[in-house]
């Protein structure tokens, strides 16, 4: 199981709207995380390597008004734009898809998982297999500074368990965005 703190910040930080994590796995630092609110992306530190998951595109968001015109007018639904958890040299390792409130698709080489949120008032998230209705584990908590905790069998890697928080904390963080008509347009 992999808990994530929140960093503590220095005076270079401390003013910078990011999200800080350091991960934790049987009490030994493993690694950090990084997510940067302004360009919704996150840096990810696991035993030293370096990566980075970020949107293939920039998000487009969609106001009310546009959403209804879209509707009303039979537009196309905006094409996915996908979340690429990329090593040093670029290549793509994973990838999720959003399906906004309900969670994400997360595709990790060939095998396919959802990531749900248990419900509208739940901070937590579980993972499943595809089409299964087995949880496989959990991730959630943070309140009030509370560290958040993956819950996930040995056989998720922690970059893949890295990544998931990572997830966990764009949603958060554009749900937080978007209620408060600071989110990117």
């Amino acid at each position: 199981m992999l808990e994530a703190r929140p960093a503590k910040r220095d005076a270079t930080n401390r003013f910078k709207r990011d999200v800080r994590y350091e991960i934790y796995a049987a009490g030994a630092k493993v690694g950090a995380l990084v997510y940067d609110a302004k360009s919704e992306s996150a840096t990810l530190d696991v035993r030293g390597q370096a990566f980075s998951a970020a949107r293939e595109h920039a998000r487009r968001r969609e106001v009310p008004w546009q959403f209804l015109w879209r509707k009303l007018s039979g537009g196309q639904k905006p094409p996915a734009n996908p979340v690429l958890l990329k090593d040093a040299s670029g290549a793509v390792l994973a990838q999720a898809e959003s399906k906004e409130a309900a969670g994400w698709l997360v595709a990790r080489g060939d095998e396919a998982f959802e990531l749900r949120r248990r419900s509208l008032v739940s901070g937590l998230y579980d993972l499943y297999r595809q089409g299964q209705s087995q949880a496989l584990g959990a991730v959630g908590g943070g309140y009030l500074r509370a560290p958040l905790q993956v819950d996930l069998p040995n056989e998720f890697d922690e970059l893949f368990q890295v990544f998931v928080i990572a997830l966990y904390t764009d949603s958060r963080v554009i749900a937080a965005n978007d209620d408060s008509g600071g989110g990117s347009s």
